[in-house]
């Protein structure tokens, strides 16, 4: 799996080589069960970052020795998540090229190259002579998932989030869910994708975090707005109880809300604004809107999600 920029964003700044570095270091990462025959058909869904760290057994930091033999022959540069145990791993990965799909690419390891792996081992051992044989031998998880390729620099950035989602996967569900909100506050791009796609996948926001999803508005890039306004949305509809300060938030939330529903230049942001304003609890309040955006916006797609909200509701 190689990584394009989280959310859109630019990286780092600097000389045209270190943008296109860091431009090229997140695509969408991101279970189950233990690997083998079973896990090989169709592709799964794509998991986050924050996922594959808690689903491996092993998160390793290595570099190729040799990818042209039956197994990539890989030495442990750092274990960044488990114990792992050898100092040299053989990696199971061509039964996913077998099985690929006509849209996936082969699956090579490059000599020299620095990778992270997601991985678990790729056979248990049925007799207990073969624990010992067999140890050093682990496969991707989730297949052409279970890997990001790292640049020759800009790395340490991808590293870092790496490390700081391996330490909160061993903490209990309450206290993931109170580091991954931590995480809000983050300048790492990677650390700030990784957290709020987990609050989302949990529906664990709340309104205490309203003004910092609000904050994220203001980004210029589209795919944060679209993840942060799929998070307010479930604020809206969650009904939880305010007092008298959490509604104003509430009330300044939706307001930032509808400005995007009008205004944003983004069709994809506009659609996802207007399905969070349809989660507002009190219809009387949106519904002039909806039915403006419903006459007015240019795009179709965003008309369609204002007749939709005002048909459901």
């Amino acid at each position: 799996m190689r990584l394009g920029p989280p959310f859109g964003l630019r990286l780092g700044s600097g000389s045209p080589a270190r943008t296109a570095v860091c431009g090229a270091l997140l695509a969408t990462i991101f279970a189950g069960s233990r690997p083998c025959l079973a896990q090989l058909g169709p592709a799964p869904e794509p998991l986050n970052l924050f996922q594959l760290i808690a689903r491996s057994d092993l998160v390793a930091l290595v570099e190729v020795r040799n990818g042209t033999l039956k197994y990539a022959m890989v030495d442990l540069v750092e274990a960044l998540k488990g114990k792992a145990p050898a100092p040299h791993l053989r990696i199971a990965f061509r039964d996913f090229n077998f099985r690929r799909g006509p849209q996936d690419d082969v699956i090579v390891f490059p000599n020299g190259q620095e990778e992270v792996l997601f991985l678990v081992p790729y056979k248990t051992p049925r007799r207990k002579k073969d624990i010992e044989k067999f140890k050093d031998l682990f496969t991707l998880y989730q297949g052409r998932q279970g890997r990001i390729t790292l640049p020759a620099e800009g790395s340490g950035i991808v590293l870092e989030a790496i490390r700081a989602l391996a330490q909160i996967s061993q903490f209990d569900a309450a206290r993931q869910i109170e580091a991954l909100r931590g995480l809000l506050d983050t300048s790492n791009p990677f650390l700030l994708e990784a957290s709020l796609s987990e609050i989302e996948r949990l529906r664990a926001a709340d309104p205490a975090i309203l003004a910092k999803l609000v904050s994220f508005l203001a980004s210029s890039s589209p795919a944060l707005k679209t993840r942060s306004l799929r998070v307010i949305g479930q604020v809206f509809g969650s009904g939880a109880d305010r007092g008298d300060e959490a509604l104003d938030e509430a009330r300044a939330a939706l307001a930032a809300v509808l400005e995007r529903a009008r205004n944003d230049s983004n069709e994809s942001v506009r659609v996802q604004a207007v399905a969070a304003v349809a989660e507002w609890p009190k219809r009387r309040d949106v519904e002039g809107d909806l039915r403006a955006i419903a006459g007015t916006d240019q795009a179709q797609a965003v008309r369609y999600e204002a007749e939709k909200a005002l048909f459901k509701r």
